[in-house]
């Protein structure tokens, strides 16, 4: 018989080339569900999710940032500084030099040029990083392009995005140790349908099995070193027809522009024309109770919000379940885009409230050698993602807004050995037992082989002497 040698050569071969390459530090994969409210798992939707919460390290619900959108809470999950900070104060902002209204763009990302995103802090560590849709992460920062860049794209399917991010992870050139995935659900449809409908939550139903297949790839492609945090930029309230403010009763709307979105918005006056609007504005806001009123410097300091030259020189930001006139348009939109019949009380989906509030709360959990299962933590703010994403990826990194302080009761001591450790082990562990049953094959088979050859060589001599025998008496009669 040969020798087994090649043969658990070959095996291991082919065990290194279905695992890939992977990178050899901490690895760390961040996933974002838009909106998706802290409590949305007590309607009992989304059972894989609640079970990974339970498992990993989990808080009842995060504290995100005002104002309470998109774009601005996660940027500060990227640099862990607050919107006054990092300059997206909102979706969007207005020059009035120039009168103009600045968007998704390169311009919004870079109020600062001297801060940077996590995924930029990564590479210029010369490791490599992929984003997948997270909003800001397609931009250059000093310069520095992640490794792996997808623009947002809604047509791609969620299937399809993960299994591109996962793939990356073991890229045979460039394999990323940091990856982050943003999902636009269930934003996108709680703003249409509204949160308490049944479309609404077929959405969550399909989250909760995104987030099954995604685990799946994880483990298919044997990455059990790394960490994966799941969690939200913010929740969600609901707003009725009934409930829209419209500006235009109280100050004249060719007095001023505004920028932004409900329930926050930015009101920029015509020269000569910021305490008339104000006045009349504050007057308003005592007699209906809907709304708030600032002028820019006295935007509450909690909000770590009014110290930035793009937040307007009066800023008006609705009380929960209100919203002011530009959702009209919105609406207009839903009811084309979703071929719906909308009334004073169809339910429409909005955040950008007051951090505070419950319903604008986030949520997070997270799992992976990095972490303790079962642990609890107590409610934290999502500027304190940041050092916690550096302490899991093994980074020096800046002093920002947040610390690690309030999760280090959930992490374990020298994640970065236990998670390559583990990984090397279960590797090795594997290797080994497989080797083991294919030497025992081979072993048996080998004796199997040996028992037939001596049990064919004996029946052999055996036919060999009676042959003999018979050629003797025909020879001599």
């Amino acid at each position: 018989m040969t020798s087994t040698a090649p043969f658990v050569s070959l095996f291991l071969f082919l065990l290194n080339a279905q695992a890939g390459p992977v990178s050899p530090h901490p690895k760390l994969l961040v996933v974002s569900y838009d909106a998706f409210r802290y409590n949305y798992f007590e309607r009992n939707l989304t059972p894989f999710m609640s079970q990974l919460k339970a498992e990993g390290t989990h808080v009842e619900y995060m504290m995100n940032i005002f104002v309470t959108k998109t774009f601005p809470n996660h940027h500060t999950m990227a640099t862990g500084l607050y919107a006054e900070t990092h300059g997206v104060v909102d979706n969007e902002f207005y020059d009035p030099v120039i009168r103009n209204v600045t968007k998704y763009s390169y311009k919004l990302y870079h109020y600062d040029n001297n801060i940077l995103p996590i995924w930029t802090v990564n590479e210029k560590k010369g490791r490599h990083s992929g984003t997948m849709m997270w909003p800001g992460s397609v931009f250059e920062y000093q310069g520095t392009s992640p490794t792996f860049a997808q623009p947002f794209n809604d047509t791609i399917p969620w299937k399809d995005r993960v299994d591109t991010l996962i793939s990356w992870f073991v890229h045979p050139t460039n394999p990323i140790n940091l990856g982050i995935l943003y999902i636009e659900e269930p934003d996108y449809h709680g703003h249409a349908v509204g949160i308490n409908s049944p479309e609404f939550n077929e959405i969550l139903e399909k989250l909760d099995n995104i987030t099954r297949y995604m685990h799946d790839k994880i483990d298919h492609y044997g990455l059990t070193d790394l960490n994966v945090i799941h969690l939200s930029d913010h929740g969600m309230a609901s707003v009725t027809m009934e409930r829209i403010i419209n500006l235009a009763n109280y100050i004249n709307a060719s007095d001023y522009t505004f920028v932004g979105t409900s329930p926050g918005l930015h009101i920029f006056p015509n020269p000569g024309k910021e305490e008339l609007i104000y006045q009349k504005l504050k007057f308003a806001a005592k007699q209906t109770n809907t709304f708030k009123v600032y002028k820019k410097e006295d935007i509450p300091k909690k909000y770590h919000y009014g110290n930035n030259s793009r937040i307007g020189p009066i800023f008006v930001i609705a009380e929960i379940g209100y919203a002011f006139q530009n959702l009209y348009d919105a609406i207009e939109y839903y009811k084309e885009k979703f071929n719906i019949t909308v009334n004073n009380q169809t339910e429409f989906g909005l955040h950008g409230y007051d951090n505070e509030a419950m319903e604008m709360h986030p949520f997070f959990f997270a799992n992976g050698p990095a972490f303790i299962p079962g642990c609890k933590l107590e409610p934290f703010n999502n500027t304190d993602l940041f050092p916690l994403f550096c302490k899991i990826l093994d980074l020096d990194c800046p002093m920002v807004n947040g610390t690690l302080s309030h999760l280090t009761k959930c992490l374990r001591t020298r994640s970065k050995d236990v998670s390559i450790s583990i990984y090397r082990v279960h590797r090795v562990l594997i290797a080994v037992i497989i080797t083991i049953a294919i030497l025992l094959g081979i072993t048996a088979a080998t004796i199997i082989y040996r028992k037939k050859r001596k049990l064919a060589h004996g029946y052999r001599k055996s036919y060999t002497l009676d042959e003999q025998y018979f050629t003797i008496d025909n020879k001599y009669g």
